[in-house]
């Protein structure tokens, strides 16, 4: 069955490597909070959305790898409902902890976006969505 996959993330290195994504406009809460959309419509995580144990203060960026089965119903990925919301409640938690990129030195945010990516790297690798490599300028 051929399955639709796409990247949700806030981090721009990786948006600008990875064929198939959805980039947000904001911090890894709202990535957190658009990906618990997704599932409601019938996606399903790839990805642990708590992955690298990186809480809200500690990374600005946020990606979440999904897949979406050619007709899968609109149910929602009851395993998935359930790490997402966790994920939510712990950064809702800290909300006024969470890193935001805006604000942090351009050097700085590259290499926040590249641990990101590399974070990512090896499930991205996995199903084939890189368009090329990421390195840091």
């Amino acid at each position: 069955m051929f399955c639709r996959k796409m990247l949700v993330t806030n981090n721009p290195l990786l948006h600008e490597h990875v064929s198939s994504c959805d980039f947000v406009e904001g911090n890894s809460l709202d990535v957190l909070v658009r990906t618990r959309n997704f599932i409601h419509e019938g996606w399903a995580l790839l990805s642990h959305p708590l992955y690298g144990n990186l809480r809200p203060h500690q990374h600005p960026y946020r990606s979440i790898l999904m897949e979406r089965p050619q007709g899968a119903s609109s149910g929602a990925d009851l395993l998935s409902v359930e790490y997402i919301e966790n994920a939510i409640a712990i950064y809702s938690s800290q909300s006024s902890r969470i890193l935001s990129a805006e604000g942090i030195p351009d050097s700085v945010r590259q290499d926040f976006a590249f641990i990101d990516a590399e974070l990512m790297k090896e499930s991205l690798s996995r199903y084939r969505m890189f368009i090329r490599e990421v390195s840091v300028n």
